[in-house]
């Protein structure tokens, strides 16, 4: 018999069952945190420093921008104008951005630009990203404090150190969760009459107390299991780094502990010293030859045999196991050796790949995901249809831009104003000659590059007869 009572709880119930299902698959949802964050911090040095610096300096130095995708289809047809431009000419998207339909940025003087240029009193945006992606490569978490006023508008922004906030579960006065600010964590102290060290006068209001977890944005390198906390580099190559500590505490311990003569010069088997004698003798020598700045001397007694005392680092194998987990990290963060500032031979091609590379497939994608954090929770709350961009640094090889250059003339697909464009110098219009062809083939042309030629090598270039002459050798204004 159909009872309306009992599917109306059978419903009620499945209805509870999909929404506390979606509130545990939920990545921004506080938990217990699955590794040492720490721990994970305290391993900011070595080559996880130089890793993770050379990506937060691009951060640092990316450009930020703001698009208003009121327009239909705006957004993709500026990602394909992005996709163009990568194999192609990226000078072309600030001088012909409007031909395909593409939004302009806004201004500078917009509320979210003015945030995102300026996030707190005390930081810059730059800085304020080089933050963020320090934290996310650490501990695999990002936590920002976007600090709303009186109206749950954004009007400052934080970088909590993942290290300092401990989850807290959902309560009475916090139905969605939060994170606690640890106060033994921070370097802060307050005195009566003395000197005071404080962060910033808003952590000094959050020191000990729960930030709701509706003013943070939470950005995170998924974990394979617990969806709330993320999946760090140095967490997941923990046994490299550890590896890597111990032979550099090894080699430290060997250049600094031990007594290290090069060699040794034994007495005759005559000698019966006492234990007094031998106990003094090892004093002396401790004191005489103990340390670093004793390696490499010789100790001459009476006799005739020479002993080595100590491993060559060849026996050690210290040189060849550095290489090996300086590569294993760096790879870790995904850093080739030439961003890392290692110099490692190769071609001038080769240079520019290596960084196009460390460009394309690890700062780009860590710079989208932030960018798109902030798309989804930040740029709602100054309008609608707001989209944040950050890109990376360009990196281009300037020799293959000639041969791409060249191939265009030749083809006469290239516009004289699309050429000034990539060589940073402002259009000409159309009243000049801006929209026009380059032909190789014109004279004009050929005027203008023979006479670049003539600037830049010391002899005068060699002129085909009939074509240039002597009196109209006068450049024309192109570049």
């Amino acid at each position: 018999m159909w009872n309306p009572l009992k599917q109306f709880t059978t419903r009620f119930k499945s209805n509870r069952f999909a929404v506390a299902l979606r509130a545990v698959l939920g990545a921004g949802q506080p938990g217990s945190w699955s590794s040492d964050h720490k721990r994970e911090s305290d391993q900011y040095s070595g080559w996880t420093f130089v890793a993770i610096r050379a990506i937060c300096l691009q951060a640092m130095q990316a450009s930020v921008m703001v698009y208003d995708d009121s327009k239909n289809g705006s957004k993709q047809k500026r990602i394909k104008e992005k996709v163009r431009n990568k194999s192609g000419y990226s000078q072309f998207k600030s001088l012909y951005a409007g031909e395909f339909g593409a939004s302009d940025p806004l201004s500078n003087e917009h509320p979210i630009c003015k945030i995102l240029k300026l996030p707190n009193p005390t930081q810059s945006g730059a800085s304020f990203r080089y933050e963020r992606v320090l934290q996310l490569q650490l501990t695999g978490t990002s936590i920002v404090w976007n600090v709303p006023n009186q109206f749950g508008k954004t009007v400052q922004r934080y970088v909590i150190p993942t290290a300092i906030a401990t989850p807290v579960p959902p309560s009475h006065k916090f139905p969605e969760g939060g994170y606690k600010i640890q106060a033994p964590s921070l370097r802060y102290f307050s005195e009566s009459n003395g000197n005071s060290f404080t962060e910033t006068n808003m952590f000094h209001q959050v020191v000990g107390n729960v930030i709701p977890i509706s003013q943070l944005q939470i950005s995170r390198w998924p974990h394979p299991v617990y969806k709330d906390d993320g999946q760090s580099p140095v967490s997941a190559g923990a046994r490299w780094l550890d590896s890597a500590n111990q032979i550099d505490s090894a080699r430290w311990a060997q250049m600094n502990n031990g007594a290290d003569p090069s060699i040794v010069v034994t007495c005759g088997k005559d000698m019966n010293p006492t234990r007094e004698e031998l106990e003094a003798a090892a004093a002396m020598f401790e004191q005489k030859y103990g340390g670093t700045e004793n390696t490499g001397k010789a100790i001459f007694t009476t006799g005739e045999q020479v002993v080595s005392l100590t491993a060559t680092p060849r026996e050690m194998d210290y040189n060849s196991s550095f290489i090996q987990f300086r590569d294993a990290i760096l790879a870790l963060h995904g850093v080739p050796g030439i961003a890392a500032g290692i110099s490692d031979g190769g071609s001038y091609a080769a240079f520019y790949a290596s960084l196009k590379q460390f460009i394309c497939l690890t700062v780009q994608p860590i710079l989208d995901l932030l960018a798109e954090d902030d798309t989804e929770h930040l740029a709602p709350q100054f309008g609608k249809n707001l989209t944040v961009e950050i890109e990376a640094t360009h990196i281009d090889d300037p020799d293959l831009l000639e041969k791409r250059l060249a191939t265009d003339i030749r083809a006469k697909i290239i516009k004289v104003d699309e050429l000034r464009a990539i060589r940073g110098l402002p259009p000409l219009g159309p009243e000049q000659g801006g929209e026009q062809l380059i032909n190789q083939g014109d004279s004009k042309f050929q005027q203008t590059e023979k006479t670049d030629k003539l600037d830049d090598d010391a002899g005068a270039p060699s002129l085909q007869k009939g074509r240039v002459s002597k009196n109209n050798l006068k450049p024309v204004n192109i570049f």
